[in-house]
Protein backbone atom coordinates (compact mmCIF):
# COMPACT_ATOMS: atom_id res chain seq x y z
CA UNK A 1 0.00 0.00 0.00
CA UNK A 2 1.29 3.48 -0.86
CA UNK A 3 0.18 6.61 0.93
CA UNK A 4 0.59 10.26 -0.06
CA UNK A 5 -0.18 13.17 2.24
CA UNK A 6 -1.66 16.58 1.60
CA UNK A 7 -2.85 19.18 4.12
CA UNK A 8 -5.96 17.90 5.85
CA UNK A 9 -6.30 14.54 4.04
CA UNK A 10 -4.52 11.31 3.11
CA UNK A 11 -4.66 9.72 -0.33
CA UNK A 12 -4.03 5.99 -0.64
CA UNK A 13 -3.12 3.76 -3.56
CA UNK A 14 -4.19 0.13 -3.17
CA UNK A 15 -6.29 -2.64 -4.70
CA UNK A 16 -9.96 -2.64 -3.76
CA UNK A 17 -12.81 -5.08 -4.57
CA UNK A 18 -14.59 -4.17 -7.79
CA UNK A 19 -17.90 -4.98 -6.11
CA UNK A 20 -17.33 -2.22 -3.53
CA UNK A 21 -17.15 0.56 -6.18
CA UNK A 22 -20.32 2.62 -6.65
CA UNK A 23 -20.92 4.37 -9.98
CA UNK A 24 -23.58 7.11 -9.60
CA UNK A 25 -26.17 7.08 -12.39
CA UNK A 26 -25.33 9.58 -15.12
CA UNK A 27 -22.37 10.88 -13.12
CA UNK A 28 -19.65 10.37 -15.73
CA UNK A 29 -18.87 13.75 -17.36
CA UNK A 30 -17.73 11.96 -20.52
CA UNK A 31 -21.19 10.57 -21.15
CA UNK A 32 -22.55 7.04 -21.17
CA UNK A 33 -20.07 4.20 -21.64
CA UNK A 34 -20.60 2.36 -24.91
CA UNK A 35 -19.53 -1.27 -25.20
CA UNK A 36 -17.57 -0.72 -28.38
CA UNK A 37 -14.59 -2.52 -29.86
CA UNK A 38 -12.09 -0.40 -27.92
CA UNK A 39 -13.75 -1.33 -24.64
CA UNK A 40 -13.65 -5.00 -25.58
CA UNK A 41 -9.94 -4.69 -26.45
CA UNK A 42 -9.28 -3.01 -23.08
CA UNK A 43 -11.13 -5.84 -21.29
CA UNK A 44 -9.07 -8.45 -23.15
CA UNK A 45 -5.88 -6.67 -22.14
CA UNK A 46 -7.02 -6.71 -18.51
CA UNK A 47 -7.71 -10.46 -18.70
CA UNK A 48 -4.07 -10.97 -19.69
CA UNK A 49 -2.23 -8.32 -17.70
CA UNK A 50 -4.69 -6.97 -15.15
CA UNK A 51 -5.64 -3.30 -14.69
CA UNK A 52 -2.39 -1.36 -15.01
CA UNK A 53 -3.73 2.18 -14.49
CA UNK A 54 -5.61 2.89 -11.22
CA UNK A 55 -9.03 4.46 -11.10
CA UNK A 56 -9.83 7.37 -8.78
CA UNK A 57 -12.41 6.87 -6.04
CA UNK A 58 -13.56 8.49 -2.80
CA UNK A 59 -14.24 6.44 0.31
CA UNK A 60 -17.67 6.64 1.97
CA UNK A 61 -18.68 6.32 5.60
CA UNK A 62 -20.37 3.01 4.64
CA UNK A 63 -17.20 1.23 3.51
CA UNK A 64 -17.89 1.65 -0.23
CA UNK A 65 -16.06 3.79 -2.81
CA UNK A 66 -17.61 6.34 -5.15
CA UNK A 67 -15.99 6.39 -8.61
CA UNK A 68 -14.51 9.78 -9.51
CA UNK A 69 -12.60 8.94 -12.70
CA UNK A 70 -11.95 5.81 -14.74
CA UNK A 71 -15.42 4.70 -15.86
CA UNK A 72 -14.11 2.87 -18.95
CA UNK A 73 -11.48 1.06 -16.90
CA UNK A 74 -14.15 0.09 -14.36
CA UNK A 75 -16.51 -1.28 -17.05
CA UNK A 76 -13.65 -3.07 -18.82
CA UNK A 77 -12.62 -4.69 -15.54
CA UNK A 78 -16.21 -5.84 -15.04
CA UNK A 79 -16.23 -7.32 -18.58
CA UNK A 80 -12.92 -9.06 -17.80
CA UNK A 81 -14.43 -10.48 -14.53
CA UNK A 82 -11.64 -9.00 -12.37
CA UNK A 83 -12.19 -9.22 -8.63
CA UNK A 84 -9.97 -6.25 -7.67
CA UNK A 85 -8.48 -3.22 -9.41
CA UNK A 86 -5.94 -0.62 -8.26
CA UNK A 87 -7.44 2.65 -7.03
CA UNK A 88 -6.32 6.05 -5.77
CA UNK A 89 -8.55 6.52 -2.74
CA UNK A 90 -9.60 9.91 -1.38
CA UNK A 91 -10.92 9.93 2.22
CA UNK A 92 -14.62 10.21 2.99
CA UNK A 93 -16.20 13.67 3.17
CA UNK A 94 -19.43 14.81 4.75
CA UNK A 95 -21.31 11.90 3.22
CA UNK A 96 -22.15 10.66 -0.26
CA UNK A 97 -25.67 11.99 -0.08
CA UNK A 98 -24.62 15.47 0.90
CA UNK A 99 -25.05 18.10 -1.86
CA UNK A 100 -21.68 19.71 -1.20
CA UNK A 101 -19.95 16.32 -1.23
CA UNK A 102 -21.66 15.45 -4.52
CA UNK A 103 -20.56 18.76 -6.00
CA UNK A 104 -16.98 18.14 -4.89
CA UNK A 105 -17.06 14.69 -6.44
CA UNK A 106 -18.35 16.13 -9.69
CA UNK A 107 -15.65 18.82 -9.74
CA UNK A 108 -12.99 16.18 -9.23
CA UNK A 109 -14.46 13.99 -11.97
CA UNK A 110 -14.69 16.87 -14.43
CA UNK A 111 -11.21 18.10 -13.58
CA UNK A 112 -9.78 14.59 -13.94
CA UNK A 113 -11.38 14.26 -17.38
CA UNK A 114 -10.68 17.85 -18.43
CA UNK A 115 -6.95 17.23 -18.10
CA UNK A 116 -7.10 14.28 -20.51
CA UNK A 117 -5.83 15.16 -23.97
CA UNK A 118 -8.17 12.61 -25.59
CA UNK A 119 -11.33 14.16 -24.13
CA UNK A 120 -13.53 15.38 -26.97
CA UNK A 121 -15.25 18.80 -26.80
CA UNK A 122 -18.73 17.28 -26.42
CA UNK A 123 -17.73 15.23 -23.37
CA UNK A 124 -16.07 18.30 -21.86
CA UNK A 125 -19.18 20.38 -22.54
CA UNK A 126 -21.38 17.81 -20.82
CA UNK A 127 -19.08 17.89 -17.80
CA UNK A 128 -19.30 21.67 -17.60
CA UNK A 129 -23.07 21.48 -17.89
CA UNK A 130 -23.32 18.97 -15.03
CA UNK A 131 -21.23 21.24 -12.84
CA UNK A 132 -23.39 24.28 -13.55
CA UNK A 133 -26.55 22.28 -12.92
CA UNK A 134 -25.18 21.36 -9.50
CA UNK A 135 -25.02 25.00 -8.42
CA UNK A 136 -21.93 26.98 -9.52
CA UNK A 137 -22.12 29.77 -12.10
CA UNK A 138 -19.99 29.84 -15.23
CA UNK A 139 -17.54 32.04 -13.34
CA UNK A 140 -17.52 29.58 -10.45
CA UNK A 141 -16.92 26.61 -12.75
CA UNK A 142 -14.05 28.43 -14.46
CA UNK A 143 -12.44 29.26 -11.12
CA UNK A 144 -12.80 25.73 -9.71
CA UNK A 145 -11.38 24.15 -12.88
CA UNK A 146 -8.69 26.82 -13.31
CA UNK A 147 -9.85 27.71 -16.79
CA UNK A 148 -11.46 30.74 -18.46
CA UNK A 149 -15.12 31.68 -18.61
CA UNK A 150 -14.78 32.04 -22.39
CA UNK A 151 -13.67 28.42 -22.65
CA UNK A 152 -16.64 27.24 -20.56
CA UNK A 153 -19.13 29.31 -22.60
CA UNK A 154 -17.57 28.11 -25.86
CA UNK A 155 -18.12 24.50 -24.86
CA UNK A 156 -21.64 25.05 -23.53
CA UNK A 157 -22.66 26.29 -26.98
CA UNK A 158 -22.04 22.78 -28.27
CA UNK A 159 -25.02 21.52 -26.28
CA UNK A 160 -27.31 23.91 -28.19
CA UNK A 161 -26.48 22.23 -31.51
CA UNK A 162 -28.48 19.39 -33.08
CA UNK A 163 -27.32 15.90 -32.14
CA UNK A 164 -25.78 15.17 -35.54
CA UNK A 165 -23.67 18.34 -35.29
CA UNK A 166 -22.63 17.41 -31.74
CA UNK A 167 -21.55 13.99 -32.98
CA UNK A 168 -19.35 15.53 -35.69
CA UNK A 169 -17.73 17.78 -33.10
CA UNK A 170 -17.07 14.79 -30.85
CA UNK A 171 -15.58 12.90 -33.79
CA UNK A 172 -13.27 15.79 -34.63
CA UNK A 173 -14.85 16.50 -38.02
CA UNK A 174 -15.95 19.99 -36.91
CA UNK A 175 -13.55 22.34 -35.08
CA UNK A 176 -14.48 24.21 -31.93
CA UNK A 177 -14.03 27.54 -33.75
CA UNK A 178 -17.15 26.79 -35.84
CA UNK A 179 -19.47 26.29 -32.86
CA UNK A 180 -20.53 29.93 -32.46
CA UNK A 181 -21.58 30.21 -36.12
CA UNK A 182 -23.35 26.85 -35.99
CA UNK A 183 -25.18 27.85 -32.83
CA UNK A 184 -26.55 30.92 -34.61
CA UNK A 185 -27.72 28.79 -37.54
CA UNK A 186 -29.31 26.19 -35.25
CA UNK A 187 -31.23 28.96 -33.49
CA UNK A 188 -32.79 29.86 -36.85
CA UNK A 189 -33.47 26.25 -37.90
CA UNK A 190 -31.74 23.04 -36.72
CA UNK A 191 -31.29 21.83 -40.29
CA UNK A 192 -29.24 24.88 -41.26
CA UNK A 193 -26.36 23.86 -39.01
CA UNK A 194 -26.25 20.44 -40.67
CA UNK A 195 -26.48 22.06 -44.13
CA UNK A 196 -23.53 24.35 -43.38
CA UNK A 197 -21.41 21.47 -42.07
CA UNK A 198 -22.24 19.44 -45.17
CA UNK A 199 -21.08 22.28 -47.43
CA UNK A 200 -17.71 22.58 -45.68
CA UNK A 201 -17.12 18.84 -45.45
CA UNK A 202 -18.28 18.08 -48.99
CA UNK A 203 -15.62 16.87 -51.39
CA UNK A 204 -16.47 17.97 -54.92
CA UNK A 205 -14.43 17.94 -58.09
CA UNK A 206 -16.52 20.80 -59.44
CA UNK A 207 -15.42 23.53 -57.03
CA UNK A 208 -13.07 24.27 -54.17
CA UNK A 209 -14.71 23.37 -50.86
CA UNK A 210 -15.79 26.03 -48.39
CA UNK A 211 -13.67 26.45 -45.29
CA UNK A 212 -14.50 26.92 -41.62
CA UNK A 213 -13.27 30.50 -42.03
CA UNK A 214 -15.95 30.98 -44.71
CA UNK A 215 -18.54 29.63 -42.27
CA UNK A 216 -17.43 32.02 -39.54
CA UNK A 217 -17.57 34.96 -41.96
CA UNK A 218 -21.04 34.31 -43.39
CA UNK A 219 -22.84 31.32 -41.80
CA UNK A 220 -26.22 31.84 -43.46
CA UNK A 221 -24.74 32.11 -46.94
CA UNK A 222 -22.83 28.84 -46.53
CA UNK A 223 -25.88 27.06 -45.08
CA UNK A 224 -28.16 28.14 -47.94
CA UNK A 225 -25.72 28.05 -50.86
CA UNK A 226 -27.33 24.81 -52.10
CA UNK A 227 -30.70 26.46 -52.69
CA UNK A 228 -32.34 23.32 -54.01
CA UNK A 229 -31.35 21.36 -50.88
CA UNK A 230 -32.64 23.56 -48.07
CA UNK A 231 -33.94 21.82 -44.93
CA UNK A 232 -37.64 21.11 -44.65
CA UNK A 233 -39.44 24.22 -43.43
CA UNK A 234 -36.93 26.67 -44.94
CA UNK A 235 -38.04 28.62 -48.02
CA UNK A 236 -36.15 31.04 -50.22
CA UNK A 237 -37.78 34.37 -51.05
CA UNK A 238 -38.62 35.14 -54.71
CA UNK A 239 -38.66 31.43 -55.58
CA UNK A 240 -41.70 29.54 -56.87
CA UNK A 241 -42.89 26.60 -54.75
CA UNK A 242 -45.56 24.04 -55.71
CA UNK A 243 -48.85 24.29 -53.87
CA UNK A 244 -48.43 20.89 -52.28
CA UNK A 245 -45.51 22.32 -50.29
CA UNK A 246 -48.03 24.14 -48.06
CA UNK A 247 -50.93 23.26 -45.77
CA UNK A 248 -53.71 25.62 -46.86
CA UNK A 249 -56.40 26.76 -44.44
CA UNK A 250 -60.07 26.31 -45.28
CA UNK A 251 -60.32 29.97 -46.35
CA UNK A 252 -57.17 29.70 -48.47
CA UNK A 253 -58.62 26.65 -50.23
CA UNK A 254 -61.81 28.59 -51.03
CA UNK A 255 -59.73 31.47 -52.39
CA UNK A 256 -57.77 28.98 -54.50
CA UNK A 257 -60.95 27.57 -56.02
CA UNK A 258 -62.16 31.09 -56.81
CA UNK A 259 -58.82 32.07 -58.34
CA UNK A 260 -58.67 29.03 -60.61
CA UNK A 261 -62.19 29.84 -61.88
CA UNK A 262 -61.12 33.40 -62.63
CA UNK A 263 -57.96 32.27 -64.37
CA UNK A 264 -59.59 29.38 -66.18
CA UNK A 265 -56.60 27.21 -65.27
CA UNK A 266 -55.09 25.70 -62.11
CA UNK A 267 -52.59 27.60 -60.00
CA UNK A 268 -49.44 25.47 -59.82
CA UNK A 269 -47.05 27.49 -57.68
CA UNK A 270 -46.70 30.28 -55.12
CA UNK A 271 -43.91 32.85 -54.99
CA UNK A 272 -42.87 34.77 -51.88
CA UNK A 273 -42.38 38.28 -53.22
CA UNK A 274 -41.33 41.46 -51.38
CA UNK A 275 -44.64 41.85 -49.52
CA UNK A 276 -44.51 38.28 -48.25
CA UNK A 277 -40.89 38.72 -47.16
CA UNK A 278 -41.69 41.88 -45.20
CA UNK A 279 -44.68 40.14 -43.62
CA UNK A 280 -42.41 37.26 -42.58
CA UNK A 281 -39.93 39.75 -41.11
CA UNK A 282 -42.75 41.19 -39.02
CA UNK A 283 -43.41 37.68 -37.71
CA UNK A 284 -39.74 37.16 -36.93
CA UNK A 285 -39.50 34.38 -39.52
CA UNK A 286 -37.31 36.00 -42.20
CA UNK A 287 -33.51 35.98 -42.17
CA UNK A 288 -30.83 37.38 -44.44
CA UNK A 289 -30.83 40.80 -45.97
CA UNK A 290 -29.91 41.53 -49.57
CA UNK A 291 -28.52 38.15 -50.52
CA UNK A 292 -30.93 35.27 -50.81
CA UNK A 293 -33.22 35.93 -47.83
CA UNK A 294 -35.04 32.92 -46.37
CA UNK A 295 -38.36 32.35 -44.62
CA UNK A 296 -38.45 29.76 -41.85
CA UNK A 297 -41.42 27.72 -40.66
CA UNK A 298 -44.02 25.62 -42.42
CA UNK A 299 -46.83 27.39 -40.57
CA UNK A 300 -45.56 30.83 -41.57
CA UNK A 301 -45.01 29.74 -45.17
CA UNK A 302 -48.54 28.27 -45.37
CA UNK A 303 -50.01 31.51 -44.03
CA UNK A 304 -48.02 33.54 -46.58
CA UNK A 305 -49.18 31.18 -49.35
CA UNK A 306 -52.79 31.75 -48.34
CA UNK A 307 -52.27 35.52 -48.33
CA UNK A 308 -50.64 35.31 -51.76
CA UNK A 309 -53.66 33.46 -53.17
CA UNK A 310 -56.04 35.99 -51.60
CA UNK A 311 -54.14 38.88 -53.21
CA UNK A 312 -54.27 37.13 -56.58
CA UNK A 313 -58.04 36.75 -56.29
CA UNK A 314 -58.41 40.43 -55.47
CA UNK A 315 -56.20 41.46 -58.39
CA UNK A 316 -58.00 39.24 -60.90
CA UNK A 317 -61.44 40.53 -59.87
CA UNK A 318 -60.24 44.12 -60.16
CA UNK A 319 -58.86 43.39 -63.64
CA UNK A 320 -62.15 41.89 -64.74
CA UNK A 321 -64.09 44.93 -63.47
CA UNK A 322 -61.82 47.31 -65.36
CA UNK A 323 -62.17 45.23 -68.52
CA UNK A 324 -66.00 45.24 -68.30
CA UNK A 325 -66.00 48.99 -67.74
CA UNK A 326 -63.74 49.55 -70.75
CA UNK A 327 -65.91 47.36 -72.95
CA UNK A 328 -69.03 49.24 -71.80
CA UNK A 329 -67.46 52.60 -72.65
CA UNK A 330 -66.48 51.40 -76.12
CA UNK A 331 -70.00 50.14 -76.78
CA UNK A 332 -71.56 53.44 -75.72
CA UNK A 333 -69.16 55.48 -77.82
CA UNK A 334 -69.69 53.38 -80.92
CA UNK A 335 -73.51 53.31 -80.61
CA UNK A 336 -73.29 49.61 -81.49
CA UNK A 337 -72.64 50.67 -85.07
CA UNK A 338 -69.90 49.82 -87.55
CA UNK A 339 -68.41 53.32 -87.73
CA UNK A 340 -66.03 52.65 -84.83
CA UNK A 341 -64.99 49.14 -85.86
CA UNK A 342 -61.61 50.26 -87.18
CA UNK A 343 -60.87 52.16 -83.96
CA UNK A 344 -61.93 49.18 -81.89
CA UNK A 345 -59.68 46.87 -83.92
CA UNK A 346 -56.75 49.26 -83.56
CA UNK A 347 -57.30 49.60 -79.82
CA UNK A 348 -57.60 45.83 -79.49
CA UNK A 349 -54.31 45.38 -81.35
CA UNK A 350 -52.59 47.92 -79.12
CA UNK A 351 -54.00 46.25 -76.03
CA UNK A 352 -52.83 42.85 -77.25
CA UNK A 353 -49.36 44.25 -77.89
CA UNK A 354 -49.23 45.85 -74.44
CA UNK A 355 -50.39 42.60 -72.84
CA UNK A 356 -47.75 40.63 -74.75
CA UNK A 357 -45.03 43.07 -73.72
CA UNK A 358 -46.19 42.98 -70.10
CA UNK A 359 -46.22 39.17 -70.06
CA UNK A 360 -42.77 39.06 -71.66
CA UNK A 361 -41.50 41.57 -69.09
CA UNK A 362 -42.96 39.56 -66.21
CA UNK A 363 -41.52 36.31 -67.55
CA UNK A 364 -38.12 37.93 -68.00
CA UNK A 365 -38.22 39.39 -64.48
CA UNK A 366 -38.98 36.00 -62.94
CA UNK A 367 -36.42 34.23 -65.15
CA UNK A 368 -33.67 36.71 -64.32
CA UNK A 369 -34.35 36.47 -60.59
CA UNK A 370 -34.17 32.67 -60.74
CA UNK A 371 -31.04 32.86 -62.88
CA UNK A 372 -29.36 35.32 -60.54
CA UNK A 373 -29.98 33.18 -57.47
CA UNK A 374 -28.85 30.02 -59.23
CA UNK A 375 -25.69 31.65 -60.61
CA UNK A 376 -24.86 33.26 -57.27
CA UNK A 377 -25.34 29.97 -55.39
CA UNK A 378 -23.70 27.63 -57.89
CA UNK A 379 -21.07 29.61 -59.78
CA UNK A 380 -19.66 32.02 -57.18
CA UNK A 381 -17.20 29.28 -56.27
CA UNK A 382 -15.77 26.88 -58.87
CA UNK A 383 -12.86 24.53 -59.26
CA UNK A 384 -9.95 26.37 -60.87
CA UNK A 385 -9.36 23.86 -63.64
CA UNK A 386 -8.47 24.06 -67.32
CA UNK A 387 -12.03 24.95 -68.27
CA UNK A 388 -12.28 27.88 -65.85
CA UNK A 389 -8.86 29.20 -66.85
CA UNK A 390 -9.69 29.12 -70.56
CA UNK A 391 -12.90 31.09 -69.95
CA UNK A 392 -11.16 33.74 -67.86
CA UNK A 393 -8.22 33.98 -70.26
CA UNK A 394 -10.58 34.60 -73.17
CA UNK A 395 -12.95 37.16 -71.58
CA UNK A 396 -11.56 40.44 -70.24
CA UNK A 397 -13.84 40.56 -67.18
CA UNK A 398 -12.20 43.39 -65.23
CA UNK A 399 -11.56 45.43 -68.37
CA UNK A 400 -15.26 45.48 -69.28
CA UNK A 401 -16.68 45.13 -65.77
CA UNK A 402 -19.24 47.93 -65.99
CA UNK A 403 -20.53 46.76 -69.37
CA UNK A 404 -20.77 43.14 -68.18
CA UNK A 405 -22.68 44.21 -65.07
CA UNK A 406 -25.13 46.35 -67.06
CA UNK A 407 -25.63 43.51 -69.55
CA UNK A 408 -26.36 40.87 -66.93
CA UNK A 409 -25.78 41.14 -63.18
CA UNK A 410 -28.03 44.16 -62.63
CA UNK A 411 -31.06 42.13 -63.70
CA UNK A 412 -30.87 39.34 -61.17
CA UNK A 413 -27.92 38.93 -58.80
CA UNK A 414 -29.32 38.85 -55.23
CA UNK A 415 -29.58 42.34 -53.78
CA UNK A 416 -29.04 44.16 -57.08
CA UNK A 417 -32.72 44.64 -57.95
CA UNK A 418 -34.71 47.02 -55.76
CA UNK A 419 -38.46 46.75 -55.23
CA UNK A 420 -40.89 49.65 -54.92
CA UNK A 421 -44.61 49.59 -54.17
CA UNK A 422 -46.68 51.68 -56.56
CA UNK A 423 -49.87 53.59 -55.75
CA UNK A 424 -51.99 50.76 -57.09
CA UNK A 425 -50.32 48.40 -54.62
CA UNK A 426 -48.35 46.49 -57.22
CA UNK A 427 -44.63 45.87 -56.92
CA UNK A 428 -42.31 47.55 -59.37
CA UNK A 429 -38.78 46.29 -59.92
CA UNK A 430 -36.14 48.99 -60.15
CA UNK A 431 -32.90 48.22 -61.98
CA UNK A 432 -29.56 50.02 -61.86
CA UNK A 433 -29.43 52.57 -64.68
CA UNK A 434 -25.95 54.05 -64.28
CA UNK A 435 -22.96 52.11 -65.58
CA UNK A 436 -20.72 53.51 -62.84
CA UNK A 437 -23.03 52.18 -60.14
CA UNK A 438 -23.20 48.75 -61.78
CA UNK A 439 -19.42 48.65 -62.01
CA UNK A 440 -19.11 49.60 -58.34
CA UNK A 441 -21.47 46.81 -57.29
CA UNK A 442 -19.61 44.32 -59.47
CA UNK A 443 -16.30 45.40 -57.93
CA UNK A 444 -17.72 44.83 -54.44
CA UNK A 445 -18.93 41.38 -55.48
CA UNK A 446 -15.49 40.43 -56.83
CA UNK A 447 -13.70 41.91 -53.82
CA UNK A 448 -15.72 39.63 -51.53
CA UNK A 449 -13.90 36.59 -52.90
CA UNK A 450 -11.41 34.95 -50.57
CA UNK A 451 -10.11 31.69 -52.03
CA UNK A 452 -8.95 31.06 -55.59
CA UNK A 453 -12.16 29.20 -56.39
CA UNK A 454 -14.19 32.26 -55.42
CA UNK A 455 -12.01 34.68 -57.38
CA UNK A 456 -12.50 32.59 -60.52
CA UNK A 457 -16.12 31.70 -59.80
CA UNK A 458 -17.35 35.24 -59.26
CA UNK A 459 -15.84 36.41 -62.54
CA UNK A 460 -17.44 33.49 -64.37
CA UNK A 461 -20.75 34.27 -62.64
CA UNK A 462 -20.69 37.81 -64.07
CA UNK A 463 -19.98 36.41 -67.53
CA UNK A 464 -22.80 33.86 -67.21
CA UNK A 465 -25.31 36.53 -66.19
CA UNK A 466 -24.32 38.68 -69.17
CA UNK A 467 -24.68 35.72 -71.54
CA UNK A 468 -27.95 34.16 -70.37
CA UNK A 469 -30.01 37.04 -68.94
CA UNK A 470 -33.29 38.10 -70.60
CA UNK A 471 -33.24 41.86 -71.20
CA UNK A 472 -36.96 42.01 -71.96
CA UNK A 473 -37.34 42.81 -68.25
CA UNK A 474 -36.84 46.48 -69.17
CA UNK A 475 -37.85 48.71 -72.06
CA UNK A 476 -35.68 48.53 -75.17
CA UNK A 477 -34.34 52.04 -74.51
CA UNK A 478 -32.95 50.94 -71.12
CA UNK A 479 -31.23 47.77 -72.34
CA UNK A 480 -27.51 47.24 -72.72
CA UNK A 481 -26.22 46.51 -76.22
CA UNK A 482 -22.88 45.26 -75.00
CA UNK A 483 -21.90 41.78 -76.21
CA UNK A 484 -19.57 39.41 -74.41
CA UNK A 485 -16.54 39.07 -76.67
CA UNK A 486 -13.89 36.37 -76.53
CA UNK A 487 -10.36 36.53 -77.88
CA UNK A 488 -7.20 34.47 -77.86
CA UNK A 489 -6.38 30.86 -78.71
CA UNK A 490 -9.44 29.43 -76.90
CA UNK A 491 -12.00 32.00 -78.05
CA UNK A 492 -13.88 29.51 -80.22
CA UNK A 493 -14.19 27.08 -77.27
CA UNK A 494 -15.43 29.49 -74.62
CA UNK A 495 -19.16 29.42 -75.39
CA UNK A 496 -19.22 25.64 -75.28
CA UNK A 497 -17.15 25.53 -72.08
CA UNK A 498 -19.46 28.03 -70.37
CA UNK A 499 -22.59 26.11 -71.40
CA UNK A 500 -20.98 22.91 -70.16
CA UNK A 501 -20.07 24.43 -66.80
CA UNK A 502 -23.52 25.95 -66.32
CA UNK A 503 -25.27 22.70 -67.22
CA UNK A 504 -23.19 20.81 -64.65
CA UNK A 505 -23.49 23.24 -61.74
CA UNK A 506 -26.87 25.00 -61.92
CA UNK A 507 -29.93 23.29 -60.38
CA UNK A 508 -32.03 21.13 -62.69
CA UNK A 509 -34.99 23.51 -62.44
CA UNK A 510 -32.84 26.35 -63.77
CA UNK A 511 -31.42 24.22 -66.55
CA UNK A 512 -35.00 23.44 -67.62
CA UNK A 513 -35.66 27.19 -67.89
CA UNK A 514 -32.45 27.62 -69.88
CA UNK A 515 -33.12 24.68 -72.21
CA UNK A 516 -34.26 26.76 -75.19
CA UNK A 517 -31.40 29.23 -74.83
CA UNK A 518 -28.83 26.46 -74.49
CA UNK A 519 -30.19 24.69 -77.58
CA UNK A 520 -30.06 27.89 -79.63
CA UNK A 521 -26.50 28.55 -78.48
CA UNK A 522 -25.54 24.99 -79.40
CA UNK A 523 -26.94 25.45 -82.93
CA UNK A 524 -25.11 28.76 -83.32
CA UNK A 525 -21.93 27.21 -82.00
CA UNK A 526 -22.12 24.32 -84.45
CA UNK A 527 -22.70 26.76 -87.27
CA UNK A 528 -19.70 28.87 -86.26
CA UNK A 529 -17.54 25.79 -85.90
CA UNK A 530 -18.55 24.69 -89.40
CA UNK A 531 -17.72 28.15 -90.77
CA UNK A 532 -14.41 28.09 -88.92
CA UNK A 533 -13.60 24.71 -90.43
CA UNK A 534 -14.39 26.02 -93.92
CA UNK A 535 -12.01 28.95 -93.37
CA UNK A 536 -9.34 26.64 -91.97
CA UNK A 537 -9.62 24.29 -94.94
CA UNK A 538 -9.53 27.20 -97.39
CA UNK A 539 -6.43 28.66 -95.77
CA UNK A 540 -4.76 25.25 -95.91
CA UNK A 541 -5.44 24.97 -99.65
CA UNK A 542 -4.13 28.50 -100.22
CA UNK A 543 -0.81 27.72 -98.51
CA UNK A 544 2.01 28.33 -101.04
CA UNK A 545 -0.53 29.30 -103.73
CA UNK A 546 1.67 32.21 -104.92
CA UNK A 547 4.02 29.75 -106.65
CA UNK A 548 1.23 27.58 -108.06
CA UNK A 549 -1.11 30.14 -109.66
CA UNK A 550 1.02 30.57 -112.79
CA UNK A 551 0.38 26.89 -113.62
CA UNK A 552 -3.40 26.75 -112.98
CA UNK A 553 -6.12 26.50 -115.55
CA UNK A 554 -9.37 28.52 -115.68
CA UNK A 555 -11.41 26.04 -113.61
CA UNK A 556 -8.76 25.85 -110.88
CA UNK A 557 -8.65 29.65 -110.75
CA UNK A 558 -12.40 29.74 -109.95
CA UNK A 559 -11.77 27.37 -107.00
CA UNK A 560 -8.94 29.60 -105.77
CA UNK A 561 -11.29 32.59 -105.82
CA UNK A 562 -13.86 30.62 -103.79
CA UNK A 563 -11.18 29.80 -101.25
CA UNK A 564 -10.18 33.46 -101.10
CA UNK A 565 -13.79 34.44 -100.32
CA UNK A 566 -14.05 31.71 -97.64
CA UNK A 567 -10.67 32.38 -96.02
CA UNK A 568 -11.03 36.15 -95.55
CA UNK A 569 -14.22 38.05 -94.89
CA UNK A 570 -12.57 41.37 -95.55
CA UNK A 571 -9.55 42.89 -97.22
CA UNK A 572 -6.04 41.73 -96.25
CA UNK A 573 -2.71 42.33 -98.01
CA UNK A 574 -2.21 38.66 -98.82
CA UNK A 575 -5.75 38.25 -100.16
CA UNK A 576 -5.23 41.29 -102.38
CA UNK A 577 -1.92 39.91 -103.60
CA UNK A 578 -3.44 36.51 -104.49
CA UNK A 579 -6.39 38.12 -106.24
CA UNK A 580 -3.95 40.15 -108.35
CA UNK A 581 -2.06 36.97 -109.31
CA UNK A 582 -5.34 35.20 -110.20
CA UNK A 583 -6.38 38.12 -112.38
CA UNK A 584 -3.01 38.18 -114.16
CA UNK A 585 -3.14 34.41 -114.77
CA UNK A 586 -6.69 34.67 -116.12
CA UNK A 587 -5.62 37.41 -118.54
CA UNK A 588 -2.66 35.29 -119.63
CA UNK A 589 -5.03 32.41 -120.44
CA UNK A 590 -7.36 34.62 -122.50
CA UNK A 591 -6.37 34.53 -126.21
CA UNK A 592 -5.72 37.86 -127.91
CA UNK A 593 -8.33 38.84 -130.55
CA UNK A 594 -7.13 38.35 -134.17
CA UNK A 595 -6.64 41.40 -136.38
Amino acid sequence: MATTSTPGETTQLRHIPLSRIVVPDGFNPRGEIVEDRELEQLAESMRRHGCLQPVRVRATDHGDYVLIAGSRRYHAAAMAALMEIPAIIRPAGAGVGDDEEQADLLVEAVLENDLRVDLDPLARARGYRRLIDSGPTIKGVAERLTTTQARVREHLRILKLPEDAQAKLAAGDVPLRAVKALEGLAAIHPGLAAAAIAQVLSLSEDYEPYTWADLERDPLEIATVAGDQLPDGVYRAYVAYPLDAFTLSEQAQKDLDALEKLLGSPLTAVRFEHDALEQARGLGAAYGERRQPIIVGNDVASQLAGDYIARCVKTQRANQRRQRQAEGQHSAADGHGNDGQADRDAEEARRAQRDAEREARERATVFNAELGRAVYSSLSRVKVDERALKILASVNVTGQLGDLAMRGARYGLPGWVEEATQRNGKTKYVYIEQRAEAERRASEYLAGARAGGEIAGRQIALVAMAVYVDQQAVAASNRSWHHVTCSGPWAIEVNGLLDELVTEKLPEAMIALLATVLEERKTQREQKLAEHQVRTDALARLEGMEEKISELGAEDLYRVEEDLDAAWGGWTPRQSELRGLVKARREALTPEPSE
